[in-house]
């Protein structure tokens, strides 16, 4: 089952203005980053998210990654900037049966009949951290307190000789 996310992450994903990126290897370890606009959580607390294209690299790195237990990572970046990488693996793919019509017929009425749905994937939640410069610099400097930049120190030096 996935870790549980924060009412954060859930509101930053469920957000239709955040923009959501979805990153995955090929078998050849070759990554492949895409937008997804359609990521959601579910009840459970799982990622979810429509794939349109039968034939997308997306598609064919996710079930690659369900075969082989291969890591994918989501990037969400929210209308104010702030910046959540999720990590974990595809829990399942859903193509047929009532949840997969609904979510057809939802697909063709928002973007048109000639637009086909593929696959609804389900994102296990492995880990997340915010990404936002601040809040990664804050974590690193608090983790690593003896690790400085020697330019910082040397212009702290120059500016207190001057």
């Amino acid at each position: 089952m996935s870790n549980q996310l924060s009412k954060e992450i859930i509101d930053a994903i469920n957000n239709p203005d955040s923009i959501k990126v979805v990153a995955t290897i090929s078998k050849e370890g070759i990554p492949h980053v895409t937008p997804k606009g359609s990521l959601t959580v579910d009840e459970n607390g799982r990622i979810r998210f429509l794939e349109l294209l039968e034939k997308s690299q997306t598609q064919k790195n996710l079930v690659y990654s369900i075969w082989f237990d291969k890591y994918i990572a989501i990037n969400i970046i929210t209308p104010d900037r702030k910046s959540y990488l999720i990590k974990g693996k595809a829990y399942k793919t859903i193509n047929s049966g009532k949840e997969f019509i609904d979510a057809y017929v939802a697909v063709q009425e928002k973007k048109g009949k000639d637009i086909d749905l593929s696959s609804i994937w389900l994102i296990d939640v492995e880990s997340t951290s915010e990404q936002t410069f601040l809040a990664r610099r804050e974590v690193l400097e608090t983790s690593n307190p003896y690790e400085i930049h020697v330019d910082r120190l040397a212009k702290d030096e120059y500016r207190y000789a001057n």
